[in-house]
């Protein structure tokens, strides 16, 4: 009788230490299958409200601005595939860098940080955007495309900001916007489209919100503090995280 318990107690412990090495595996996967394609990502600012929630922006004593730790933000994940950005549409999400994150070699500056837009306009289109409508050329005459998101202000109010004369998209260029035409640096801040090159990935969910925790730079030297960057703008040392 006790032979057949131990037998029995094996089989259990055996059965439930193959099940937890499958669970194992199947979350290790799963995380280096998240980290390899997709780019989780918080929303930094107000520019896309209302669509989604941001960190709130603080100036600071030297007229820069940062975001202000513990603002309850929205996170996600966006798709990093190729095929996911060749397949971009209108009024996709995408995560983006512009035409000035670039030095003059073509390089990312240090302090270039990523940006969550809405594509608006594909390559190869003629587009202008009147009183806050857009309006896309087809067959030589022009179409009102309604938006399918809230923008702030709301189009009824016929707002004038980011209004865009009549353009014609090269064949990987975007014209990107923010959904809070306000309060949003973008292609109709900049009068430019990014390129193709520049989107990092394509938004595939907004996965919840949290409280957003801020590492820290400090100068080792002149002790000046940092959110972003990477040397000293004063001593010109590498900063160090604290």
């Amino acid at each position: 009788m006790r032979k057949m318990k131990n037998k029995k107690l094996k089989a259990i412990l055996s059965l439930s230490g193959y099940f937890l090495l499958v669970i194992a595996l199947c979350v290790s996967a799963s995380i280096v299958f998240h980290n390899l394609y997709y780019e989780s990502i918080y929303v930094s600012g107000s520019s896309m409200a209302p669509t989604l929630k941001g960190s709130t922006t603080i100036i600071n004593i030297d007229g820069t601005t940062s975001e202000k730790e513990g603002s309850i933000v929205d996170f996600g994940i966006c798709d990093t595939h190729s095929s996911a950005i060749n397949k971009v549409k209108r009024f996709s999400i995408v995560s983006t860098y512009y035409v000035d994150d670039y030095n003059e070699y073509g390089s990312l500056n240090s302090d270039a940080r990523k940006k969550i837009k809405r594509i608006v306009a594909l390559p190869n289109e003629t587009f202008k955007i009147e009183k806050s409508k857009l309006y896309v050329k087809e067959n030589d005459e022009f179409k009102y495309v309604p938006y399918t998101f809230t923008t702030e202000p709301a189009v009824e109010l016929e707002d004038t900001c980011k209004d865009v004369e009549e353009t014609t998209l090269k064949e990987n260029e975007y014209w990107v916007l923010g959904d809070h035409r306000n309060n949003s640096r973008d292609s109709g801040t900049l009068n430019a489209p990014i390129l193709k090159s520049y989107i990092i990935g394509v938004l595939v969910a907004i996965e919840g919100r949290a409280k957003l925790k801020l590492d820290h730079l400090e100068c080792p030297k002149c002790h000046s503090k940092y959110q972003s960057g990477s040397f000293c703008s004063s001593c010109g040392v590498a900063l160090n995280k604290v």
